[in-house]
């Protein structure tokens, strides 16, 4: 989805813009339809239209779209993140014991973990760069939504 809105937006709008739909001061439409035309999943022809249309809605949905950031941080942060953070002493003596075993009891380490244990699928040596990437996800979550707060407060 978010694809096809980059895709529509920077690509391929100068060629989607078909008219400029307009108001008169009475509210009658200068069109002789009563709707601006729309393309069957891209939107209003009328990018202008569009865009104004787009901006009305974040703004009448302002308080949804904060509610789902929270909502989401929140599902996040006591979900993996607490879950991870939880186990983090434990990961990290895991992941400095593996680093001094040899390659042979690595192998049988690995074939005598239980099944659906994370460090059966990945290495132990890659615990600290899952602790920094769901660090980061967490970070991007909150940023985001900071960063859509301050647009929407403009």
């Amino acid at each position: 989805m978010v694809f096809l809105d980059v895709l529509v937006n920077y690509g391929c709008r100068r060629w989607l813009h078909k008219e400029d739909y307009s108001f008169d001061e009475g509210g009658d439409k200068t069109r002789s339809s009563s709707r601006p035309s729309q393309y069957p999943l891209l939107g209003f022809k009328d990018r202008h239209l569009e865009d104004d249309y787009l901006e009305y809605l974040v703004v009448a949905s302002r308080a949804r779209i904060i509610l789902g950031y929270v909502t989401v941080i929140l599902l996040y942060g006591s979900g993996p993140f607490a879950l991870l953070l939880v186990n983090y002493d434990l990961n990290i003596w895991l992941e400095q014991f593996y680093g001094f075993m040899s390659e042979k009891e690595k192998e049988e380490f690995k074939e005598s973990a239980p099944e659906g244990t994370l460090w059966k699928y990945f290495p132990l040596s890659s615990m600290s760069t899952l602790y920094a990437f769901i660090c980061l996800v967490l970070l991007m979550f909150i940023l985001g939504g900071f960063v859509a707060y301050l647009h929407w407060t403009q």
